[in-house]
């Protein structure tokens, strides 16, 4: 009922009333009983105090109102009547039929029906209890309960769920609720959160919640710590949570249906057993749709980048890896504890990938099992199964089992690759990690779906990286079967380093006879080390046992020692004979290098060889038969970088194995000596040599950054001590004989003599590199060079033999001589505009040198100074003055007996061109001219060196260019035939060198490329410890090996021609000449058949000198070759066809002849 603002307020009983007047108000005190009235609105009290004029009543003690079913409480209230208005700050409470409210304060419009609640606001109406520190309501006209707006801490309950936020606003028309600020939800044991939730109700029941943004739910369970589960075990709780961009929950009977979460959704669920934790699932999507059941989470589906993530509980589970799956799809039956993944499904466990069009996951017992599709539903996608684990190719099949506890699995009708070769199967399984079984195995390296070739077997065994075991097993090519054999064993290690047996190559030769070549076992324990035994023999010669091993620890140090046993056998053919003559050698050699800590470095190679009678005698090249010294060097390093100084200690040893035959009358290698005093080296050695060294530095170093002339004067110096021992035979005149022969003893063996010398060097220099006129270079440098030795030589003369005679003199002694130099250099620049088509600048750049050297002559006084290096003896027969230097024969070496004055000079001339092609700028190198020469001041002839002239192109950026000369100043005399002091000039008078020698040598290539070239040619890679295949000889490369790699998928045919000129004039009169003209062709003649053609022409003989064709026709999986050299040194054809496959490469059907039956293959 309304009532109007021009009605007033009436007293309608009251037990006593007292009126005052204050001022010009009339102001009533009512005690007893008191009663007002307006409208429909009754206002009861025991103490009232009323402004009639303002129509203004104040209530205290027991204040009841009543308007209509509304009925308010409260301690005390002011009425104000003139604006419908009553205020409460008594605790009021107002009961009505929908609702009920309490606060500690309260505004009451009586005309609308509203008011403003404040202080520990409760309003219960709906089944709910909502708290708040403020609400304005209005109950709307024919409605039970209110619309309000609820704020500040605000909570509403009911029986079900308990929601808290910063605002509420509930309209009771629509029945919806606004949640804002904050808002949290606890519904059961689930907690949802967003920045906004919307509740709508349904007959005062929840029917759906709406999160807009940033939806968040979460609930929290408990985990006991040990699997046996005890109440005096810890509990750990768990939260469950999903978050999205939106959330729409749908509620039947005010409970929980289904949730929808949308955009960005994910979810964390954790998994129970009997109160015990097993995992926890993670999985997220574009869409997440969740059921419930019993108020239970029964079924959770993704959709749309569908993908998650299943991490165990270790202490429960006892596994240790997670596994991670994806799929358009995903369905999750948590009371069965099934994942159905559908459509591209995914799911990767350790070091294991499994792709398939449908996977169905059982987490009880931990089984996977893959289909190509979901059978069920008519929209999945299909996708064969298969299965990838690290570092191996997948295995492909019609169906899956997997187990994520065991790792073991199961792929009917499966395929797998592995290396090269392709597996198949009707049952493929593992036993382990490294063992796979197969039943009804084929094995092949043809990559077709009916393969060229392959081989069956009933079961087969795959132990990764390690071996294949088939057995029994057949070969069949082209659906033919070849052969069967009851087992075979393949590798299996996917091109990695692993120990096995290495098959041996058969052949026949004149020198050796039949022989077995590479029989061997290679062994490689770990990465650090291997080792490899080959066995050659051959009926001829004997056997020859060789042992390498490698070792290497990265950034630290590597090496290898070689073991090498060669067993010469007679050759009878009686087997009983066989040890008569025989023959061996023992080789050892080794070989390290250490990077040692701080700048430190130890290099060591050494050699013991017992003889070198087999390498000289049945060497199997040319290399081994000259294989006649025995070498050894040690070096230990360390440097100081800061300082520029370094040392080194240096042991060398060097042994003649020849030496013996060389002083041997009988040996066809017997060398004669000519005169008494000749020498043989058996052996030299250096123990040690002891080097310093300190780099070069700034005399007068200074950090200024403007640098007085005197910084630039650099120096660095050098010494070392040598101490060498050499070991040798001295020829002598044998009376016996009648000539000179080695020194024997009585028992006709040659005697030795041992020779030891030790002595120091030191070195130094200064040089001070500076600018002259900012342009020009200039460095001057004085060197010096100091030897100290504890012995020299002097000469006596022997009256009875009329001749001098060197005898030693031992004492300490020094030796020092030097030499100064200088040397100046600059560039001079130069352009020349050449407007000629894109030609647009030719630069020129000179680069002129010169230099002075002068070295004195230590054999006469310096600056009136005698050293004394050199003594003068007259020969008291002829009065012939003779010059003897002391130090010959010493570690210092031989003095300088002779003066250089050297003038050096050098023009160096480079020339390019800059074009315009198109807008587009480039510089381009034509061609560069050097020419030097010298001078030398101190000569008594001849002072002026030879002209030397080169020049180098690469015309048009293809065509090579190089021409060489040298030119002679002087003359050359016709009838003596020999050089003349004179220079040679032309008719003129002019000087005109004359040419001695030249040498021009160009090269280019031709090719042509197919309109539409496309191939499938691969690769393969050799095996790093095969026998050479590539049939290498002395002087003789395998042309089939080079022709594959030579001619490339880009062209059909390439030919590259070389041309080589030498002309020698030194004697005009006998010059000579030569042309060498080397061509090689390749020539794809389809997609499979290519030809190569190479040839060695001499155009001044007008001589095919050797030429070659080669063959080549790729079979798919196989290869054919055929090599041919018609006539020369490498005359002889080979014919080969094989499996491609590195690992087959045994499968081989060839046949060989000329060179190529000689040389052990």
């Amino acid at each position: 009922m309304t009532l109007s603002n021009a009605e007033k307020l009436r007293l309608k009983r009251a037990d006593v009333l007292e009126s005052k007047k204050i001022g010009f108000e009339t102001v009533k005190h009512l005690q007893g009983n008191v009663q007002f009235e307006k409208g429909d609105i009754k206002l009861n009290c025991q103490r009232s105090v009323y402004k009639e004029r303002k129509d203004i009543a104040f209530l205290f003690n027991q204040v009841k109102i009543f308007k209509d079913d509304l009925i308010l409480e409260c301690d005390s209230i002011t009425f104000y009547s003139k604006k419908n208005k009553l205020e409460s700050n008594g605790n009021p409470i107002i009961y009505d039929l929908g609702y009920k409210l309490v606060a500690d304060s309260l505004i009451y419009f009586t005309e609308l029906d509203s008011g403003i609640a404040l202080g520990n606001v409760e309003l219960i109406q709906n089944d709910q209890k909502i708290k708040a520190d403020r609400i304005e309501y209005v109950k709307n006209p024919g409605s039970e309960a209110i619309s309000y707006i609820a704020i500040g801490n605000v909570e509403i309950i009911d029986s079900l769920r308990t929601a808290t936020c910063g605002l509420a606003n509930y309209n009771d028309i629509t029945e919806k609720t606004i949640l804002g600020r904050e808002p949290i939800i606890i519904d059961e044991q689930r907690t949802i959160a967003g920045e906004q939730i919307v509740l709508q109700y349904d007959k005062k029941s929840l029917s759906r919640l709406l999160i807009p943004n940033n939806a968040k739910i979460f609930s929290s369970i408990m985990e006991f710590d040990n699997i046996e589960k005890d109440s005096s075990h810890t509990v750990f709780e768990k939260n469950d949570d999903m978050t999205s961009k939106r959330l729409d929950g749908f509620f039947i009977n005010g409970s929980l249906d289904s949730l929808r979460l949308v955009g960005m959704a994910s979810t964390t669920y954790h998994i129970f057993e009997d109160s015990l934790y097993k995992g926890k699932n993670i999985t997220s999507g574009d869409t997440i749709m969740m059921k419930f059941y019993n108020k239970e989470l029964n079924n959770i589906i993704v959709s749309g980048g569908a993908q998650g993530e299943y991490i165990p509980n270790t202490k429960a589970d006892g596994s240790t890896f997670p596994l991670i799956y994806s799929a358009d799809k995903l369905d999750y039956f948590l009371k069965d504890e099934n994942t159905n993944l559908s459509g591209n499904a995914q799911a990767r466990h350790d070091n294991t990938d499994l792709k398939a069009g449908f996977i169905k996951v059982n987490w009880k017992t931990r089984i996977l099992k893959a289909f190509s599709r979901d059978w069920a539903d008519s929209t999945s996608s299909y996708l064969k199964p298969s299965i990838i684990e690290k570092g191996r190719d997948p295995m492909v099949g019609n169906e899956m089992t997997y187990n994520l506890d065991t790792k073991r699995g199961k792929i009917n009708y499966g395929k797998t690759k592995a290396d090269d070769g392709f597996y198949r199967g009707s049952e493929i399984r593992n036993e382990s990690n490294k063992t796979i079984y197969i039943k009804n195995s084929i094995f092949t390296t043809c990559d077709l779906d009916t393969p060229h070739f392959h081989f069956e077997s009933e079961k087969m065994k795959i132990i990764q990286d390690d071996v294949v075991i088939a057995k029994p097993i057949v070969l069949k090519i082209a659906e033919i079967p070849v052969f069967g054999i009851p087992l075979a064993i393949f590798p299996h290690q996917g091109g990695k380093r692993h120990s096995g047996w290495i098959m041996p190559a058969y052949g026949e030769s004149k020198s050796r006879g039949q022989y077995i070549d590479g029989l061997g076992f290679y062994w490689a324990p770990n990465d650090y080390w291997d080792s490899k035994f080959t066995l050659s023999f051959g009926d001829r010669q004997g056997a020859v046992l060789n042992v390498k091993n490698q070792y290497r620890l990265r950034y630290k140090y590597s090496g290898s020692l070689f073991i090498r046993n060669q067993q010469f056998l007679s050759g009878s053919k009686d087997i009983i004979n066989l040890k008569e003559n025989r023959n061996s050698n023992f080789t050892v050699r080794w070989n390290h290098v250490q990077k040692l800590r701080n700048n430190q470095n130890f290099n060591a190679n050494t050699t013991y060889s017992s003889n070198g009678s087999y390498n000289r005698n049945y060497g199997l090249n040319l290399a081994q038969r000259m294989d006649q010294k025995a070498t050894s060097n040690v070096t230990y390093s360390k440097r100081w970088p800061k300082s520029k100084n370094s040392v080194s200690l240096n042991l060398y040893s060097n042994q003649d194995l020849l030496v013996d035959k060389k002083v041997d009358n009988s040996s066809n290698y017997y060398v004669s000596p000519t005169q008494s005093g000749s020498q043989l080296n058996i052996s030299n050695r250096t123990l040690p040599k002891i080097s310093f060294r300190h780099g070069q530095s700034s005399l007068f170093p200074t950090s200024a950054n403007i640098k007085k002339w005197y910084n630039t004067i650099m120096w660095n110096y050098g010494f070392n001590y040598t101490k060498k021992e050499r070991k040798y035979y001295k020829s002598t005149f044998s009376d016996s004989l009648n000539s000179f022969d080695w020194a024997k003893d009585s028992f006709g063996n040659p005697v030795d003599t041992l020779s030891q010398d030790d002595g120091w060097t030191h070195t130094a220099s200064l040089n001070a590199p500076m600018k002259l006129f900012k342009n020009i270079n200039v460095n001057p440098n004085i060197n010096f060079r100091s030897s100290w030795v504890n012995r020299t030589f002097d000469k006596i003369w022997i009256d009875s033999l009329s001749s001098f005679q060197t005898v030693e003199k031992n004492g300490f002694n020094t030796r020092t001589t030097g030499a100064v130099s200088i040397n100046a250099n600059t560039k001079l620049y130069g352009l020349f505009a050449v407007p000629f088509g894109p030609l647009k600048v030719i630069r020129h750049v000179a680069s002129p040198s010169i230099g002075f050297s002068w070295s004195p002559d230590f054999s006469k006084p310096l600056f009136g100074y005698d050293f004394g290096y050199i003594k003068d003896y007259n020969n008291p027969v002829n009065n012939e003055k003779i010059k003897h230097d002391r130090f010959a024969g010493t570690m210092a070496g031989n003095t300088p007996m002779s003066e250089q004055k050297n003038i050096n000079f050098s023009l160096n001339n480079i020339f390019q061109a800059k074009t315009i092609i198109k807008e587009e700028e480039k510089k381009i190198d034509l061609f560069s001219l050097r020419m030097s020469s010298s001078y030398n001041f101190s000569a008594e002839n001849y002072k002026l060196s030879n002209l030397r002239s080169s020049l180098r192109s690469k015309i048009l950026g293809k065509l090579n260019l190089d021409l060489s000369t040298t030119h002679d100043f002087y003359g050359f005399d016709t009838k003596t035939g020999s050089r003349v002091e004179k220079f040679n000039k032309n008719e003129r008078g002019i000087i005109a060198p004359r040419l001695t020698s030249a040498r021009i040598s160009t090269g280019f290539r031709l090719k042509g490329k197919a309109l539409n070239n496309q191939s499938d040619t691969k690769l393969t890679a050799k095996d790093s410890i095969a026998i050479q295949d590539d049939l290498d000889g002395p002087g003789l490369q395998n042309p089939i090996t080079s022709f594959k790699n030579t001619l490339t998928n880009e062209s059909i045919w390439s030919t590259n021609i070389s041309i080589s000129y030498n002309y020698n004039a030194f004697n005009p009169l006998n010059s000579n000449k030569t042309l060498w003209v080397n061509s090689s062709s390749n020539i794809k003649l389809s997609k499979n058949w290519k030809i190569a053609y190479r040839a060695r022409f001499d155009m001044v003989e007008r001589d095919l000198v050797s030429h070659n064709v080669s063959v080549n026709r790729d079979l798919h999986c196989w290869e054919l070759s055929l090599n041919w050299t018609p006539g020369g040194i490498g005359q002889g054809v080979y014919f080969k066809l094989n499996v491609k496959s590195p690992t087959l490469k045994d499968l081989k059907l060839e046949k060989k002849g000329g060179v190529y039956s000689s040389s052990p293959f």
